[in-house]
């Protein structure tokens, strides 16, 4: 048993980085330049979505987290900080083709909310949590080497064989889709011992209260956008679902060899329970908009894996 558990947590190391590339390297693939550009010149959308992931989900959900303390066993509370001061997930892209929403309205906030990522929270996360000790630059280079100089790669790649991009993007999207198997399947098979634990406490209350807050938080955020986002829920799913890859990163550079797992697995609820939440949203919602606009409706279509990209 102690043999498989110790092969687990060698697989999530493995699978952390591998789903951060392969999902960064399907972004840049299929997101012209012109995207990102266009993007940043709103300062109002780039405002709205930082001062929502940055400040008010990580300062209500922490709040939240240390008034509920008493409920959550072990360390679970730590993990769900990290989890919400790291911002610009990969699999908002997939979120997005299912809801209808243009790549340029996802993959440029979430470009904004990498880098974000990568300053915030070697700053944040130690004031925060005292007993985390987060190794700023290192934390800060795994984020450059796993999840920004992919994407950057992928956009060159994307703009020198424009007629290859989007099966690479295909093939990328193929590997992150069974690295983040790989990952959940480790994550909780190393820490098999607490799932019971965790299963039987409110944990996974707490954790779709804090995605509720997070999808709200986000979606008053796309009122506020500029005209650069046409779908205003698209900065509510881009809110409610946290970057699990920076946040394992920084927890496991971060704990140390007293930590018994709950961490890690804290972030995996967290992110699985969101998942929970917003994969039938974002099919719902790309239902409506699909049938609306005549589009058609097949299975394919609606998991974002058949059709154009959007710019």
């Amino acid at each position: 048993m102690h043999t498989l558990e110790s092969l687990l947590g060698a697989l999530i190391e493995v699978s952390v980085p591998a789903f951060a590339i392969a999902s960064m390297l399907s972004m840049g693939l299929r997101t012209p330049l012109r995207a990102f550009r266009d993007q940043m010149r709103d300062r109002r959308t780039v405002l709205a979505v930082l001062g929502a992931n940055f400040v008010v989900v990580p300062a209500v959900g922490t709040l939240l987290v240390w008034l509920l303390n008493g409920l959550l066993p072990h360390h679970t509370g730590e993990g769900f900080v990290i989890a919400l001061c790291a911002a610009g997930a990969p699999f908002v892209l997939q979120l997005g083709a299912m809801a209808r929403i243009p790549y340029g309205e996802t993959a440029g906030p979430m470009a904004v909310l990498l880098l974000g990522s990568i300053v915030f929270m070697p700053l944040v996360v130690p004031f925060l949590l005292q007993d985390v000790d987060v190794h700023g630059w290192a934390v800060a280079q795994l984020l450059l080497g796993t999840m920004l100089s992919p994407m950057v790669a992928g956009i060159v790649l994307g703009a020198v064989f424009p007629r290859r991009a989007d099966q690479l993007a295909r093939t990328a999207g193929s590997v992150a889709a069974v690295s983040a198997v790989l990952m959940f399947l480790s994550g909780f098979g190393a820490n098999s011992a607490l799932v019971l634990d965790l299963l039987l406490s409110p944990v996974l209350l707490v954790a779709a209260g804090l995605v509720a807050m997070a999808f709200l938080v986000g979606r008053f955020s796309g009122d506020l956008a500029g005209s650069t986002l046409t779908v205003p829920d698209g900065p509510a799913i881009l809110t409610s679902q946290r970057n699990i890859a920076a946040a394992l990163l920084v927890a496991r550079t971060g704990t140390g060899p007293e930590d018994d797992g709950s961490i890690v697995l804290a972030i995996l609820l967290l992110s699985a329970v969101g998942f929970v939440m917003l994969v039938p949203y974002a099919l719902a919602s790309g239902l409506v908009r699909r049938r609306r606009a005549g589009e058609a409706t097949s299975l394919g279509v609606l998991l974002g894996v058949v059709g154009p990209k959007a710019d």
